[in-house]
């Protein structure tokens, strides 16, 4: 039998090892994770006008899956052409959505940023707010007497959802398109959240409110409609 020279030898192994490298294909690695994009919106609720305050609200979501517990959520405030800038901590109303209450103290452009810091990811969306000077009317803010809110909610459990509703009704009709939110806190607490209502008939907007625990809340029904600005303060009980 005849013996390989050494030359042969060497090429045999370089050819080997060529072809174990084609095992693997290009651009992957073993045990590589693809992760989901951080996404949030900002939006807001209320009128954007100077001296009027708003609620300024980021929801967010990493793909179909709503983000309930952010590690952190910083909304930045600042007026084209300054330098200087607000940070607000928003809070968790749940359903992924974190907001702030402000108020635009001058007319002019505003870049609102929301801060989102999440199972290592951040992200940084940005919106551009023109706040509208506030021209005085005629009117006074509570133009009329014949003003009414009648408060609905069915029995509140700890824990569950609970419908929320209010009846609008202005000078014997029901008032329709107006910003209606609902303030809720519970009794002896600092801390409030806000949930925008939705005009499912006309003058009634409703929306649904989660209860953490037992005891008493508070619910305070805010309305706004260009000069009008009224609230009512309704004291449920939830199981």
């Amino acid at each position: 039998m005849k013996k390989l020279p050494a030359f042969s030898i060497l090429l045999v192994l370089v050819l080997l090892a060529g072809c174990q490298e084609t095992e693997m294909p290009e651009g992957k690695e073993v045990n590589s994770t693809v992760t989901t994009p951080l996404v949030a919106s900002i939006s807001s609720v209320g009128d954007l006008v100077a001296g009027k305050e708003i609620i300024i609200e980021a929801s967010v979501k990493q793909g179909k899956e709503v983000i309930q517990e952010a590690d952190e959520v910083l909304i930045e405030i600042r007026k084209s052409g300054s330098d200087e800038r607000t940070m607000l901590g928003a809070k968790n109303i749940g359903e992924g959505k974190y907001q702030v209450l402000h108020t635009f103290p001058d007319s002019g452009k505003y870049f609102v940023i929301a801060h989102v810091t999440t199972k290592g990811l951040h992200v940084m969306p940005e919106k551009e707010f023109v706040i509208e000077e506030h021209k005085p009317s005629e009117t006074s803010a509570h133009p009329s007497s014949d003003f009414s809110i009648e408060f609905f909610n069915n029995r509140a459990k700890a824990g569950q959802k609970s419908d929320v509703e209010a009846a609008i009704i202005l000078d014997g009709k029901p008032l329709t398109a107006a910003n209606v939110s609902f303030e809720v806190w519970k009794e002896g607490s600092e801390e409030s959240h806000f949930i925008k209502a939705i005009e499912k008939e006309s003058g009634k907007y409703q929306n649904k409110v989660s209860f953490q625990e037992e005891g008493t809340y508070k619910i305070q029904v805010h309305v706004e409609k260009g000069e009008l600005h009224e609230h009512q303060l309704q004291t449920i009980e939830v199981e």
